[in-house]
């Protein structure tokens, strides 16, 4: 719990500011012609309209976790990431100093 306390605000801040850069670009993602094509076609996962999805029922009990994992991992490795390079280049700086 000690830990979770320590620069608690720019860790939120961090994580903030990653979740809405994450959604600015998909927001921007969807107003593209590629995503309005996407849209009017629509999506019937490998199958013709009217058919049964083309795809194994345990993957479509599968699928919406992955979907999670990815739109919830890829922010937080984000995230990591940057505050792991913010910290390396305050640490060259105070060696220097």
């Amino acid at each position: 719990m000690k830990h979770l306390k320590q620069q608690w605000k720019t860790r939120t801040s961090i994580v903030l500011i990653v979740s809405v850069l994450v959604s600015l670009i998909l927001v921007t993602l969807e107003r593209t012609d590629w995503a309005m094509q996407i849209n009017l076609q629509g999506y019937s996962h490998g199958s013709p309209e009217g058919e049964k999805p083309n795809i194994a029922p345990v993957l479509m009990y599968i699928l919406p976790f992955v979907k999670e994992l990815i739109l919830i991992g890829v922010p937080m490795l984000l995230t990591l990431g940057v505050a792991k390079l913010a910290g390396l280049i305050k640490g060259m700086f105070k060696n220097k100093a």
